[in-house]
């Protein structure tokens, strides 16, 4: 399939957000067509998905698991795999590793039946390169409380399904990124997240141009 797919994984606060935007404006100003994705989301079903599944409302862990399956077979089905085909490119913020990571490794849900669902959900079409910023949770989860404090929030009332998960679930999800990438060393690059965003930034480019070369 013509086309290129990159995705973004990481713990919560890793800097995701920050590496995905910039990547897509440096990108469009080089003339490439770039759709930018978040997950779950980015298709009327997967916002809607998102709106429930983010909040904290009570959610078993298998609906939690196939909920995240859903919104992503839809986007994969009206959004990358059309994009794809044109020869765009498309950039996620996160995709199928973080459901390996945090149902997987820190719901402890059965790994056999997650590669499955992906496959599934995924028509078996991975990204050509997975960027994992990796950050210690502690390190991850602070940011996130001065993002909040920066927009006004208060962090202890602040809901947030994976967020206020104890400290050694979000260990486990950065363990289970840091075992994906080392399942798949042709397709993830492990990039250290507390560096300097412009040096990351810098590192993550000459991977893409690797690759549109």
């Amino acid at each position: 399939m013509p086309g290129l797919f990159v995705a973004f994984e990481g713990v919560d606060g890793a800097g995701k957000s920050t590496q995905t935007q910039r990547l897509h404006a440096r990108l469009t100003a080089q003339g490439y067509d770039v759709t930018l994705l978040r997950e779950p989301g980015s298709t009327e079903l997967g916002d809607y998905l998102r709106a429930y599944l983010v909040d904290g409302r009570p959610l078993t862990s298998p609906a939690e698991l196939l909920l995240f399956e859903a919104a992503r077979a839809e986007l994969m089905s009206t959004v990358i795999v059309p994009k794809l085909a044109s020869g765009g490119v498309v950039i996620a913020d996160r995709f199928a590793g973080s459901t390996v990571a945090y149902q997987g490794h820190g719901r402890r849900m059965d790994l056999a039946h997650i590669f499955w669902l992906n496959d599934f959900a995924t028509q078996k079409r991975y990204p050509d390169l997975t960027i994992l910023l990796d950050v210690d949770p502690e390190t991850g989860l602070g940011r996130v409380r001065q993002r909040q404090i920066g927009q006004g929030l208060d962090p202890a009332e602040t809901v947030n399904r994976f967020e206020d998960e104890a400290l050694r679930f979000h260990r486990a999800v950065r363990s289970g990124f840091l075992e994906e990438a080392k399942r798949n060393p042709g397709r993830w690059l492990r990039i250290d997240g507390s560096r300097a965003a412009d040096d990351i930034a810098a590192e993550i480019w000459d991977a893409v141009m690797r690759l549109v070369a």
